[in-house]
């Protein structure tokens, strides 16, 4: 028994209508936000439904865009699912409406679709000068080329947020020599994003990412009335401005492939809970479950090729930049993000003698000043805010790539306290020996109800996690079974 419900009562729907649905485990998902399912409902047009969603194809038909309308799913009179009702189209014959229900994941992608980070309503922050601001750091880091048509920041050393005895160097004397440039806080970040789409963002991860911050080439200067030409710096400033040009469903996916991380919906409120895949081979909890007999296909035992995105800029080309690809085994699946970090080099100050370990970057950046152009070109590089750290007895607020301890990863792929090690391994390792197995399960409604995409099924003395369920729903029968698809897990 199937209904759609809201504060103001349910829909109408035809005698016999079922519908299928596939519920997809997001943990599985690389390329897409994850655990995206939504489900089609025809919807006949009854005085109820005309008066419910308020002529849909009388106002499409006049140019209006038809927001999405929040909907409960109800199954033998349970609420499974909070999600929106999404319009599609009409049938005047038929005198039907199509509209997806989308739920989880589904309902989220609604609500981003075509929508980017520079789009969000973000916020604004005051513009404190210490390192240590709510939600932004301020760390050293070297460009020489930000600005081409600066000669006194030219001629001097390239660094920005430039640091010197406890406090950030400014300009005086009508030169710009000391460029400012906040790299958000990724934390804040993601509440902000989340919340600007009306949803919560948990998990154990984001303590993880406690420290994370996104690098900007974005300076946050801006020029006075004309004539003037040298900037000013503003008494606070938009965060929206110094984020990467990216959808909001860019990022998800980006962070999830750089972390080895998994997105659980929470089935009835707008929440969103990060998880480490890593945690979730280790959890030893299971359910158990009975059904009938397999249909089974081998693992692949294909590997993988973890690749990051590197920063469109010089130093690419004479540094290093192995650090971005791991081939592990055969590297048949390619796990490609558009994140990844920047370059550390010790830059020598000549002006003092003196050296620091910074990011670095040979890049234009962007001011409203000088001619730079204010379109930021940075992509995701993240970094670890360290704080104040003493380098060769320079002491400077320091972002870095490398792995702050406390079993946080370093933000590279290879060596023992990389990305893959630490928060990849166990996922992949299981991934790639682990075949397919399908099977017909007893399941009712209080099983859909509690399914759980992190839990482990127990089925016939083995361990599994479900990869995908399909089932029918129908508003003339109860739910009897499901057919599952499970890939076998040794823990």
């Amino acid at each position: 028994m199937i209904a759609l419900v809201n504060g103001a009562g349910g829909l109408d729907l035809a005698a016999g209508t079922t519908i299928s649905l596939e519920i997809q485990n997001p943990l599985f998902k690389f390329d897409a936000v994850p655990g995206t399912t939504s489900y089609t409902f025809v919807i006949p047009w009854t005085p109820n439904n005309l008066r419910a969603l308020n002529f849909p194809h009388v106002r499409a038909a006049q140019g209006e865009r038809i927001a999405p309308e929040l909907y409960g799913l109800v199954l033998d009179g349970v609420l499974w699912r909070q999600g929106s009702l999404v319009y599609k189209d009409c049938d005047e014959q038929k005198r039907v409406w199509n509209y997806t229900f989308a739920a989880g994941a589904a309902d989220l992608q609604a609500r981003i679709d075509g929508r980017t980070l520079r789009q969000l309503d973000l916020g604004r922050a005051a513009l404190e000068l210490r390192p240590d601001a709510e939600l932004y750091a301020l760390p050293m880091h070297h460009n020489p080329q930000f600005y081409t048509k600066n000669d006194s920041f030219s001629t001097g050393a390239g660094f920005l947020n430039d640091y010197r005895n406890g406090a950030y160097r400014l300009n005086a004397g009508g030169t710009w020599r000391f460029p400012l440039v906040p790299f958000l806080r990724l934390v804040p970040l993601l509440e902000r994003v989340f919340g600007a789409l009306g949803y919560r963002v948990s998990g154990e991860w984001l303590t993880d990412a406690a420290d994370l911050v996104c690098y900007s080439d974005r300076a946050v200067e801006v020029l006075p009335p004309a004539p003037a030409t040298v900037p000013i710096l503003p008494a606070d400033f938009a965060l929206n401005a110094h984020v990467p040009d990216l959808g909001v469903g860019e990022l998800l996916v980006a962070l999830q492939k750089l972390f080895g991380l998994g997105f659980d919906f929470h089935p009835v409120r707008p929440e969103v809970r990060i998880v480490r895949l890593r945690d979730v081979v280790a959890e030893d909890a299971y359910v158990e479950r009975t059904g009938g007999p397999a249909r089974s296909v081998p693992a692949e035992y294909g590997g993988f090729l973890l690749k990051m995105s590197l920063e469109d800029e010089e130093l690419n080309k004479t540094r290093d930049t192995s650090w971005a690809q791991l081939r592990v085994g055969n590297g048949k699946t390619s796990i490609d993000t558009v994140a990844g970090t920047l370059h550390l080099l010790g830059v020598l100050d000549k002006s003092d003698n003196s050296k620091r370990l910074v990011p670095a970057v040979l890049a234009k950046g962007a001011s409203p000043a000088f001619e730079a152009g204010e379109d930021s070109r940075a992509g995701l590089r993240l970094l670890y805010d360290r704080g104040l750290r003493t380098y060769q007895g320079s002491t400077y607020p320091l972002a870095t790539s490398a792995s702050p301890g406390g079993g946080l990863p370093g933000l590279y792929w290879p060596g023992s306290d990389g990305l893959y090690a630490v928060s990849y391994q166990a996922w992949l390792d299981f991934l790639d020996r682990a075949g397919r197995e399908e099977r017909t399960m007893v399941f009712r409604v209080a099983d859909l109800l509690s399914l759980d995409p992190l839990r482990k099924e127990l089925v016939g003395g083995r361990k599994y996690l479900w990869e995908k369920v399909s089932v029918s729903v129908s508003t003339a029968r109860r739910l009897e079974s499901a057919r599952f698809t499970y890939r076998p897990i040794r823990r």
